[in-house]
Parts: C-alpha cells; structure tokens; sequence
C-alpha cells in the first residue's frame, strides 16, 4: 500500500541525545494534564482520529493518549505543538508507541515527516525517534500521524506516552538519562557534514575501538543481551527465534546453553556474525570480535543462514520457528540468489549493523567484494557506498521500516562500554538517508 493509500499517524516521545546538550521545551509530553478529551497544549487538525486519556496502558505517569484511528484519508498531521529550537543545536525527539492490532503504523513529525513505528509490535511499548539538528533559531511542529496497512478495519486504538524532551520533571529525568549514554561532543565534528563526507568523518570516530577478542563475547552476550523487551524472562534474546508477539518455542539461559554442538533448532545459541566473516577472511581483527556486528542467535538457523546474503525470500526452503527463512530472492530485489530473510522486527537491526560495517571499515571493505561469492552479490568494491545498488535499497527499506528500538539502544550503549566506539546509525537514524 502506497503512502498515500495510508490513513492516519501520530504521536511521539522524546529524548535528548547530541553533540551540544539541548532540551526543547514540549509542554504536557507525558499527557498527564487533560481538558475534556484533549491533551493541554496539544493541538488535533483533523477530525480522522478521536483522542482521550487512558489510565488503564500507560508507559510511565498515570495517563497516556488513547488515539483511535477511524479513517483511511487524511492530509495533515493530526496530533501537534510548536517547540522553539536553538541554531546549531541537536535535539533527539521520540515518542512511546503501544499498537493493539497491528493494522495502523504511527509517524513522527519533527518539522517534517520522519520514522515509522512497526505496527507488527503488538501489546508492547516500543519507542520511534528522531535527532533534528535546527538549521537555525525558530519554532517547530513536533507531533505524529496515523497510516493504515492491510488489515484495517476502520478502528483501531493507539497509545502513545512520553513524548520527550518535555517539561514534566519526571520525562525531563528521562531525557537526561538517556542524553548521558552518548559522550558530549561525540559527533561534533560530523556537524554539517553530508553525503560520503559525513561517512568519512563517522569512520574517524568510531575506528580504532579496543577490540577485547571473541571469546569475550559470551560474557558480551551475558551481560548485554538479555530479554527485557519481550517475554522479560531474562533469557538470551536470539533474533533469529524471537517472536515479539507471542511466546518463543524455546528459550536460552546465559551460558549454560552457549554452543557446543547442535543438531536441530533449540539446541543451544551461539555468535552469529550478522555479516560473515568469510566475507573479510575469515578470523581476522577486529572484524571477527566486533559486537556491533554478532549477535547471539541459535546454532543450528546460523547454520542455514551460512554465509548468503540477508534479502527477501519469494520461495522458502528453510523456516526457523520465528519465521525466519531460507531462499531463492524475490525478483524485487534485482538479485537472483539465495538469500536469508530475518522477521520485520529486527530487519532494520540488521540493517544499522551493515551501515556500520560499511563506515566503520571504510578503509579496508573495498577490498573485501571478491573474497567469496556472497561477497560479491553485496558489496561492490568501492569505500564509499560499498553496497551494491539492490542492497541499499533494500537496506533503506528496512531501516525505515523498523525504527531504533530501546534494544537497539541499550544494546548500542553496552557495545559503548564493552569496545568503546557507537554505531552512529542508532544515536542519530537520520545519518543514513544523509550519506545513501
């Protein structure tokens, strides 16, 4: 469905993270204060959405905004206000989303449309958000939009909470808290960078991190890759077995389940290279030991995925119990081979690492396109774009789909702590649409 076959979309949460310290001042964010059915200091303009104030699904506080959703043609945003914005400070929006169905994707609107929730995270809270640098001293629309996917039924009810950065005292401790996980100044230099320029000056930032080897990835993995997202059952979280809206076929405890030898799924989780280490030459550092890239997932889907490309799967010949899949690509992708598709819900993980990947070895992937045959369907020898053009795309594609999750960012802010470089496709998703 195209966007303008979408319906409605709205509502955010924000949190301060920047090179120049900077909280914009949104009134009434957590939607504790309320007038009727109207949030104070929040504007509706169109009448496609119904609002009223929930006790019942709240983030944090005592109330969140019940948004129901009842047309499928609407121009404007619908939930709004004006913050005021300093020139040349960075200011990191974001809104709690709870979707009920899964038949309504919400937007940010940060002087602009930006990210999309992922409507497929039902039951849950999940946060989307943007890092607006302001181009100058002025006043802003913040706010969000409500688009329909198949499915719909004409209603459908989305709660949103925390809309930061904000004045409430306790949204504004929030923010700081997660304005403190990113070093000040960390990506000053990239200020007013754009294009391949920015890249480059990404690259001068993150390299060089302490590589602490691969072994030390299980105790990586056993401090900072833990279920508090999903079924909260502080078990290792395996993308590749994760279902996010409903309860896993098997679960793994920290390192008494790490392999070890497999025969089939649920047999124990080891490090999956979420870009080959074929692809580089195998055991080779720091490629082979960087957590930005290995994630913990079960033995025998690492496996099956081998060392093919990630891409979209038209005919399946391997399905893991989450749904991830084996297979020939869809002609859409502009590429014939066999292909391994993870779920949506962490496709745009996936797709921030290979960012990464293509920044933060910048000075050597170029070399990396001949090395195997996958190699050579992916990436296409240069330093700069380093992906061939059915990649990007897709890449693109599910990096706006699936926006930066809290995992993503605790995750992101661990791998800070255990190497000591950031993937600056998680702190700042708009750098990605900026350099490809």
């Amino acid at each position: 469905m195209s966007l303008g076959t979408y319906t409605n979309t709205l509502l955010g949460t924000a949190l301060l993270l920047s090179a120049l310290p900077a909280i914009a001042n949104v009134t009434n964010g957590s939607f504790e204060q309320w007038s009727g059915n109207t949030p104070s200091s929040w504007s509706t303009i169109d009448n496609g959405i119904r609002v009223s104030q929930s006790t019942q699904i709240v983030k944090s506080g005592r109330s969140s905004a019940a948004i129901d959703v009842t047309t499928r043609s609407q121009d404007n945003t619908d939930l709004l206000q004006k913050v005021a914005v300093e020139a040349g400070k960075t200011y990191r929006f974001s809104a709690d989303i709870y979707h009920t169905e899964g038949n309504v994707k919400a937007r940010l609107y940060v002087n602009d449309y930006q990210g999309y929730s992922n409507e497929n995270q039902t039951n849950q809270w999940q946060t989307i958000s943007y890092s607006y640098t302001a181009s100058s001293s002025k006043t802003i629309n913040v706010g969000l939009r409500f688009y329909d996917v198949s499915g719909f039924d004409g209603k459908e009810t989305v709660y949103v909470d925390n809309f930061l950065p904000n004045t409430d005292s306790n949204s504004v401790k929030n923010s700081n808290e997660q304005a403190a996980s990113t070093p000040t100044g960390y990506y000053v230099t990239a200020q007013s960078l754009t294009g391949y320029a920015l890249k480059t000056e990404l690259y001068n930032i993150i390299n060089n991190h302490n590589s602490q080897g691969y072994t030390a990835i299980w105790n990586f993995y056993d401090s900072s890759s833990r279920d508090k997202y999903f079924e909260r059952d502080n078990s290792i979280v395996d993308m590749y077995s994760e279902k996010p809206n409903g309860s896993d076929s098997y679960s793994y405890s920290a390192v008494s389940d790490q392999c070890g030898s497999y025969n089939s799924e649920a047999d124990c989780y080891n490090r999956e290279h979420a870009f080959p280490k074929s692809w580089f030459g195998g055991t080779k550092e720091p490629m082979n030991s960087d957590v930005h890239h290995i994630y913990a997932t079960d033995g025998y889907v690492n496996s099956k995925r081998s060392n093919f490309p990630f891409g979209e799967v038209s005919s399946a010949s391997f399905t893991s119990t989450n749904g991830s899949k084996l297979g020939s690509a869809t002609s859409s992708l502009n590429y014939s081979g066999t292909v391994f598709e993870p779920i949506d819900e962490f496709k745009g993980d996936f797709a921030r690492a290979y960012f990464y990947m293509a920044t933060r070895y910048e000075n050597v992937i170029g070399s990396w396109q001949n090395i195997t045959t996958s190699s050579n369907a992916v990436l296409n020898g240069s330093r700069n774009q380093v992906f061939e053009s059915w990649v990007v795309a897709m890449l693109l594609n599910w990096h706006n789909s699936d926006p930066v999750s809290q995992m993503e960012l605790d995750r992101n802010q661990a791998a800070y702590e255990f190497q000591g470089n950031r993937n600056p496709y998680i702190d700042h998703p708009e750098f990605v649409e900026m350099i490809w």
